[in-house]
C-alpha cells in the first residue's frame, strides 16, 4: 500500500483517535512510574512487560497517525474500520487478520 492509499480518517474521528492515543500514553506511562520494581517477581515483571508493549504499540500508532499511514493492517493493507480504531487505536491490524 502506497502512502496515497491509506485509509483517510474523517476529522472528528481522528481527533477522538489522536486524543485517545494521547490519554492512552499518559495512562501507561503513570502506571509503569507507578509499578514497583519486578526484582524477582515473575507476575510483577510480567504485569510490568505488558504494560510497556502497550505503551510502545501506542507511540507506533501516534507515529503512524503523524506520518499519515496509520489505518491500513499490517497484514492484508485492508483499512481497517474506524470503529474497530476508536475501540483500540493502537491496533495494528483488521479483525480479521487478528484473529487468525
Amino acid at each position: 500500500m502506497n502512502s496515497s492509499t491509506y485509509p483517510t480518517l474523517p476529522g472528528d474521528a481522528r481527533e477522538r483517535i489522536e486524543a485517545a492515543l494521547a490519554d492512552a500514553a499518559d495512562s501507561r506511562r503513570r502506571q509503569l512510574d507507578n509499578l514497583a520494581a519486578a526484582d524477582g517477581d515473575s507476575p510483577a515483571a510480567a504485569h510490568r512487560a505488558s504494560v510497556a508493549r502497550i505503551l510502545s504499540e501506542v507511540e507506533a500508532a501516534q507515529n503512524r497517525l503523524a506520518r499519515g499511514t496509520f489505518g491500513a493492517c499490517e497484514r492484508c493493507a485492508a483499512a481497517i474500520p474506524v470503529e474497530r480504531l476508536e475501540l483500540r487505536p493502537w491496533t495494528r491490524r483488521c479483525v480479521g487478520c487478528a484473529s487468525r
